[in-house]
């Protein structure tokens, strides 16, 4: 999931510059009705700032680049315990909801933002633990930093001009108090090629309600801070959760 998501969306910038039932007895059916409307309320807060949503096409477009992130030993086997591949469902996965956003100019000179958003739920909340868990484990920035270098060389091996990455800068994001467990990391970067330098940022954080989770990831390309609230938008998921539940 953050492989996934997070790389596909940077590798857009690196091209710039070159070129059932639980045991509570809730159905599924009902999770997937909260989980679709959770996201449609991010839907309706995003699109008055001025996004545009994604198509579904578009989405799995950036899926197809997913498959070798990771190099090392080490980060291959942090990947293989911590996060899902592609469409690969959470542990006992019973409903999940995604939508990506736009807004802006992916060009040299101008700004973009793109943002994700998901919700998801699970049989049981220690079926987050091992997500959760990744997000705190030490191996997390090293590896993040491999797979954004692999995507520029991957890139370089398909014919693209080769970028050099540069500035780059992890951090794990504050607990924002919104759930039950929270975690997320945002990075920052610069990436040079013969078509110029272009500055992108890309964060990710997750929350855990329950046996849910949400999602929201915002990637930013140009020379300005995002301006998609990340923090608001992870709060419009979660109240919609507890809309849905009280």
């Amino acid at each position: 999931m953050l492989r996934g998501t997070g790389v596909a969306l940077v590798s857009g910038a690196l091209l710039l510059a070159s070129c059932g039932d639980d045991d509570g007895g809730v159905p599924a059916a009902d999770d997937q009705k909260t989980a679709d409307e959770a996201i449609a309320a991010v839907e309706r807060a995003l699109r008055d700032d001025g996004f545009d949503a994604v198509s579904p096409d578009d989405d799995d477009d950036n899926e197809d680049d997913n498959n070798s992130s990771f190099q090392s030993e080490e980060c291959r086997e942090f990947e293989a315990v911590s996060f899902p591949q592609g469409d690969e469902e959470l542990p006992g996965e019973t409903a999940r909801a995604t939508q990506g956003f736009t807004r802006g100019t992916f060009e040299l000179g101008s700004v973009g933002e793109n943002v994700s958003a998901m919700a998801a739920f699970v049989e049981q909340p220690e079926d987050l633990d091992p997500l959760f868990e990744a997000l705190n484990d030490e191996r997390l920035e090293p590896c993040v930093e491999e797979a954004l270098r692999v995507a520029s060389e991957d890139g370089a091996e398909q014919g693209q001009t080769a970028t050099e990455l540069g500035d780059v800068e992890i951090e794990r994001l504050e607990d924002e108090g919104l759930g039950d467990a929270d975690g997320g990391y945002q990075v920052t970067a610069e990436a040079s090629g013969p078509g110029g330098t272009i500055q992108f940022s890309f964060a990710q954080q997750y929350v855990r309600v329950d046996r849910a989770v949400v999602a929201v990831n915002v990637l930013a390309v140009g020379n300005e801070e995002p301006t998609a609230d990340r923090t608001a938008l992870l709060r419009v998921l979660v109240d919609g959760l507890s809309d849905q539940s009280a």
